[in-house]
């Protein structure tokens, strides 16, 4: 526990052990202040959800977590189809027709003369060829074999894509968590927030007793019993407004995880977290961040995969030769056999193609270089957001310090202001006065509060999870 965790504990209950002795009146007032406060202390607490219980429930029901894991499957399922390539192909081809009735004439002589028998036909002859129905179906199986170097570099680059969905996976996943965090922080820097709203709202309440009380004996005048009256509207509206916002903070954290928005919870208080970032120096912090950024190591992934995709160009130039095996099967067809199988080995090659294959190697050796330039861009972008993060912290954590100190001055002073008011009515104003500027210490120590947790996550996200 840090110290300026325990100084905001003790900060949060400093006021709720301080009693004011008060006529019967004004502890009947008092009661009526504090009774929508306490109505709703009497109701059962909601169930304590930790961090890494948070985080662990958005990892498996967020929705948009798992679409993007949808695509390691989609990658799989593209890199499973290109292997089937290696296997031979099995092709069926059907090809069935019926022709009409032929009636044709055969000139004398129209198909040669031979030595003893003269002109085929030796007169002219009519012929015809009754219509009928015939059937060729082929079955044809190939192995391809040079192939197989060009569909092993296919599996490589769709590979290579499933390792940079799976990097998307852990970048979502990183982004998720990062939410869940920062919501998580402001939802307890809020509930703090709330705590010390209520401490400052019972003690303006009391105030407003002791001055009912002299406003009836005559010894302070209607509009400054006015004026206490209306900070404590102020108050009190100013602490509905923090309930309003941390029930939209606890919407927002049911949503993160992928439950219902009405479920209730409870987070931890701050002095019990801990920001693990925080106590990283900028180098550790950048190289970290360097190791377990999804964004660099799709980057690297990138960069592999672009030196595939041209190796990959430049096998174009293999010739294709596969062990190809055919049977045919004719029906109706009289002159040709009614069954003919083959076995060979199929060759074809483009030798001269205008230079497309050079064109598209060069295309992917572009690739290369656009996928390296990527790859160092987001290095130093993310170095540079490491130390902007980095410095963010450490001026929120002297933020907090200040504004810790001056609401703590802030309540010492109105203390003893408040003590003396019971003797002397006289100083009304100094009491109101110390009472706004500590409101305006308190807000201004949540709004710290809020935006040092609020650092403390930006921090954590941006180096990221060494350990997923």
């Amino acid at each position: 526990m840090t110290v300026h965790d325990r100084d905001l504990r003790r900060h949060h209950r400093g006021e709720g052990r301080r009693a004011i002795s008060l006529p019967r009146s004004a502890a009947l007032a008092a009661v009526l202040v504090a009774a929508i406060p306490a109505a709703a202390q009497d109701a059962a607490p909601a169930p304590l959800l930790t961090l890494d219980d948070a985080i662990a429930t958005a990892e498996r029901q967020n929705h948009l977590l798992a679409s993007t894991a949808r695509e390691v499957d989609k990658a799989g399922e593209r890199e499973a189809a290109l292997r089937t390539r290696r296997l031979p192909g099995l092709h069926l081809d059907a090809f069935g027709s019926r022709s009409n009735s032929l009636d044709f004439t055969l000139p004398a002589g129209s198909l040669g003369t031979l030595p003893q028998l003269g002109p085929v036909p030796p007169t002219a002859s009519k012929a015809s060829v009754p219509g009928d129905y015939s059937l060729v179906a082929v079955a044809t199986a190939s192995q391809p074999l040079t192939q197989q170097y060009r569909i092993g570099l296919g599996l490589e680059v769709l590979q290579l894509d499933g390792r940079i969905a799976r990097e998307d996976v852990r970048r979502e996943r990183q982004r998720v968590a990062a939410g869940v965090r920062t919501t998580y922080y402001q939802l307890s820097a809020t509930e703090a927030g709330i705590e010390a709203l209520r401490d400052l709202v019972r003690a303006v309440a009391e105030l407003d007793a002791v001055t009912d009380r002299y406003l009836a004996e005559g010894v302070v005048l209607r509009p400054d019993a006015l004026e206490v009256k209306a900070r404590l509207a102020r108050e009190r509206q100013r602490l509905a407004q923090a309930e309003s916002s941390l029930a939209t903070q606890r919407e927002h954290l049911n949503q993160l995880m992928g439950r219902d928005v009405t479920t209730p919870l409870r987070v931890s208080h701050p002095s019990e977290l801990a920001a693990p970032a925080a106590g990283l120096t900028l180098d550790a912090a950048r190289e970290r961040a360097h190791a377990s950024r999804a964004e660099i190591r799709a980057a690297a992934l990138r960069t592999v995969q672009a030196e595939t995709a041209r190796k990959l160009a430049w096998a174009g130039w293999i010739p294709d030769v596969s062990l190809t095996a055919s049977y045919a099967r004719l029906q109706n067809t009289r002159v040709l056999p009614d069954e003919v199988a083959t076995v060979g080995v199929l060759f074809s090659w483009e030798p001269f193609d205008w230079g497309r294959k050079g064109h598209e190697a060069a295309e992917r050796a572009h690739e290369r270089e656009q996928a390296r330039q990527g790859r160092e861009e987001a290095e130093e972008q993310i170095a540079v957001e490491v130390g902007q993060r980095w410095r963010a912290l450490k001026d929120a954590a002297a933020l907090l310090e200040a504004t810790r100190l001056e609401a703590d001055a802030s309540s010492a002073s109105l203390d003893m202001d408040r003590n003396r008011y019971k003797e002397n009515a006289a100083i009304l104003r100094d009491v109101l006065r110390t009472e706004a500027r500590l409101s305006g210490a308190r807000h201004d120590f949540t709004d710290a509060l809020a935006g040092y947790w609020s650092a403390a996550a930006e921090l954590e996200r941006t180096v990221g999870n060494e350990d997923d």
